[in-house]
C-alpha cells in the first residue's frame, strides 16, 4: 500500500517536482521529531524494496530467456512467472509492513491520512 502511494504520488503532476517520499511527509504533516523516528523505517524499506525489485527484474531476465528459446507454455516460463509472482508479493507485504511501521511514529489523525492515501492509491492503480 505504501509502495502504492508513493507510485500514485509521483504520478500526479503537482507534485512532480517534489519526491514522492517529501510529498507523503508534508501531506501528514510529519514533525522534526517524527520525520527523525521515520528515517530508520524508511532506510530499512527502501533496501527491502531494493532487494525485490533486483529479484523481479532477475525473474523478468528469466522469463525473457525462456520465451527467447521458444519455450512457450513450459514448466519453464511457468516457472519464471511464478517466481515473479512471489516477489511481487514479497514487494507488497513488505510495503504493507512498512505502512503499519510508519503508523507507530505517527498520530492517530496521520495514521489514518496514510491508510486513506493508501486506499486511494489502491483504488487508482492499474
Amino acid at each position: 500500500a505504501s509502495f502504492c502511494t508513493l507510485r500514485w504520488v509521483a504520478a500526479r503532476p503537482h507534485v512532480a517536482s517534489a519526491s514522492a517520499h517529501d510529498w507523503l511527509h508534508k501531506e501528514l504533516r510529519v514533525t522534526a521529531e517524527q520525520h527523525k523516528a521515520l528515517e530508520p523505517i524508511e532506510v530499512r524499506f527502501a533496501g527491502k524494496e531494493r532487494a525485490l525489485r533486483g529479484q523481479m527484474r532477475a525473474a523478468n531476465r528469466e522469463l525473457a530467456a525462456a520465451l527467447a528459446r521458444g519455450k512457450g507454455n513450459s514448466p519453464e516460463v511457468a516457472a519464471a512467472v511464478e517466481k515473479i509472482h512471489h516477489y511481487m508479493g514479497e514487494l507488497q507485504k513488505a510495503s504493507l509492513e512498512h505502512l503499519f511501521e510508519m503508523r507507530t511514529v505517527l498520530t492517530p489523525e496521520q495514521g489514518d491520512r496514510l491508510l486513506q492515501l493508501a486506499k486511494k492509491a489502491l483504488e487508482e492503480s492499474p
